[in-house]
């Protein structure tokens, strides 16, 4: 959950598709610059700042930043660990980048790469135990990731700890890049979202994957209406993702939806 402070901003960010706000490159560090590209932005009297991407120039079927708009836009109405996205045109961008861009509201004014506790056996047995806990209470983000077929999980820079050092109680592990998932590259097309697979995911989520946690989270997902999601994929624009591609995305969401639970229950101990 996003800070409280940050909580009416979020459901903004929710409610509209494009920002109404001019933003600007700053010189702050990239929270993790993916292959595709991106960087820190500010906008005049907003108080928070936010990531820009993708920059490489995308082909019609790697809609990368409507895959972040939806995947956030499915992630705040069950309140998982996705910050909120919003699209946004760039201006005057060099020829050869991508004008169809996101941007990723930044929630913490402290990121740590989650890369950095990988190798949880070097730390004492207590400290094991308090972040296996921890990240436990993301198994319904995980579920999620099921869902949307995230490719791109088992990568030491796409969870980041958000930290707050004035707000302990705020810290919280946010889940990030869903560029390369949903039908990226046309892999739902012919009925392909049939095909469910285990995200890759590092040893340290895997042990901590509650599996009654997944299966509340698989079961949400497949509450969530048929048309509450047509409806989020529907209002992307056709330059950001074609009519036939949001078809596609809109058959696969609401079909594999209700095969996760049966997917969980038998790939998860």
């Amino acid at each position: 959950m996003p800070p409280e402070h940050l909580a009416s901003i979020c459901k903004e960010w929710r409610r509209q598709l494009f920002t109404d706000r001019e933003w600007v490159r700053t010189e702050e560090k990239p929270i993790s610059p993916g292959e595709a590209g991106g960087y820190r932005v500010a906008s005049a009297e907003f108080p928070f700042s936010a990531y820009l991407k993708p920059l490489r120039v995308c082909e019609l079927h790697e809609p990368r930043a409507a895959n972040e708009k939806i995947v956030a836009d499915i992630a705040s109405d069950l309140k998982l660990s996705v910050p909120p996205v919003l699209l946004y045109r760039r201006q005057n961008q060099p020829s050869n980048e991508e004008v169809r861009c996101c941007i990723s509201l930044v929630v913490y004014p402290e990121h740590h790469e989650w890369g950095q506790i990988w190798n949880l056996s070097l730390f004492p047995q207590s400290v094991q135990l308090l972040v296996r806990d921890a990240l436990s209470s993301y198994s319904k983000t995980f579920a999620l990731d099921l869902l949307i077929g995230q490719t791109d999980r088992n990568n030491q820079r796409n969870v980041v700890l958000g930290a707050d050092a004035a707000s302990p109680p705020n810290t919280e592990f946010l889940f990030l890049d869903h560029a390369m998932s949903l039908n990226y590259g046309n892999r739902w097309d012919n009925m392909g979202w049939k095909k469910v697979e285990m995200v890759p995911i590092p040893d340290i989520l895997k042990s901590s994957l509650r599996k009654d946690l997944v299966l509340d989270g698989a079961d949400q997902l497949a509450d969530l209406a048929d048309a509450h999601v047509q409806d989020i994929v529907e209002r992307i624009p056709e330059d950001y993702m074609a009519s036939a591609h949001r078809a596609a995305v809109i058959a696969g969401l609401n079909g594999r939806k209700h095969l996760l639970r049966q997917f969980v229950e038998q790939h998860l101990i």
